[in-house]
């Protein structure tokens, strides 16, 4: 039996529409997978075109306006949501959408507004996967000075043990190899002693490699953590917060790469962009991020 996917188109008002058809291609194949758009259909077909000679589905959600943006998105989302409880589905894909408008502040990002519908934000984790390597921040969507203040032991090895299932679970690798770094810079060693390493990295780390299936290795430092990639053939990298892994991240796979949330009862990703309000309406978009994201779904789906 196929495994059923579903697509919310999230923000009308962004590239979305635009990353989609330039992606249409890829719902001309004969795919693994069933795809269910979660739109507006109205406002589907006002952007693509509906046609026979494609394979995907359609949930209809209501869209009027602009201004009820919100109450849209809200609708797409619990739909999906409502899918996923009922085991009709296997993941989502969300395209991106402005975080502003929706959750008006109330959650940092899209990572922790499924968690707590779930009720997994502590459970929960952020990675960045692309096929060379996956990184992933303890902290998702902080501002810089409540970092540490949301960091400790238990979140590290929250995160290694979702990253490690994931890699044997979903893509196979009996035993992934994850590198930790440390926060500070050269982690702490000129600095006066206790720094967050000596608190609770190090402790994390050590617990962890207590265990002889872990395939851990640190601490790194942060500055040269991605060197460390090709030397030890690391399949992902732990830090500590979003820019600290993101940054780097992101310049060496540009588009070919998605966002995953691990922890929850289904995979969910996205792809690894923004609205791209500065270029809508350009023809500039690029939907690779997306088509990797189908790829991804079409290619491990039956290990879901």
């Amino acid at each position: 039996m196929k495994k059923k996917i579903l697509i919310i188109t999230s923000d009308p008002e962004s590239i979305n529409y635009e990353i989609l058809k330039k992606s249409l291609f890829f719902f001309k194949k004969k795919n693994k997978n069933k795809y269910i758009f979660i739109v507006s259909k109205k406002l589907f077909n006002k952007n693509i075109k509906l046609s026979e000679n494609y394979n995907y589905d359609f949930i209809d959600i209501k869209y009027d306006n602009k201004k009820n943006i919100k109450t849209y998105l809200q609708n797409s989302f619990e739909k999906a949501f409502e899918i996923i409880n009922k085991r009709e589905a296997n993941g989502i894909i969300n395209l991106p959408l402005n975080k502003k408008n929706f959750f008006n502040y109330n959650y940092p990002g899209v990572t922790e507004y499924i968690s707590s519908k779930f009720n997994c934000e502590k459970k929960t984790t952020m990675l960045l996967y692309s096929d060379k390597f996956s990184v992933s921040p303890i902290t998702t969507h902080y501002k810089i000075i409540k970092i540490v203040k949301n960091l400790n032991k238990e979140k590290i090895i929250q995160n290694f043990y979702n990253i490690k299932f994931f890699y044997q679970k979903i893509i196979g690798i009996k035993n992934p190899k994850i590198g930790l770094l440390g926060l500070n810079p050269h982690n702490g060693i000129d600095f006066k002693s206790p720094q967050e390493e000596d608190l609770f990295i190090k402790p994390a780390l050590n617990k962890l490699k207590k265990n002889k299936n872990n395939k851990i290795f640190g601490l790194l430092s942060p500055d040269s953590s991605f060197l460390e990639i090709k030397k030890k053939n690391l399949n992902s990298l732990i830090g500590h917060y979003h820019d600290q892994v993101l940054t780097t991240f992101k310049y060496i796979n540009e588009f070919n790469a998605i966002n995953i949330t691990l922890g929850l009862p289904f995979l969910r990703v996205s792809p690894d962009h923004g609205t791209g309000l500065n270029i809508l309406g350009k023809n500039k978009a690029n939907p690779d991020s997306l088509i990797y994201a189908l790829n991804f779904y079409e290619k491990y789906s039956d290990n879901l």
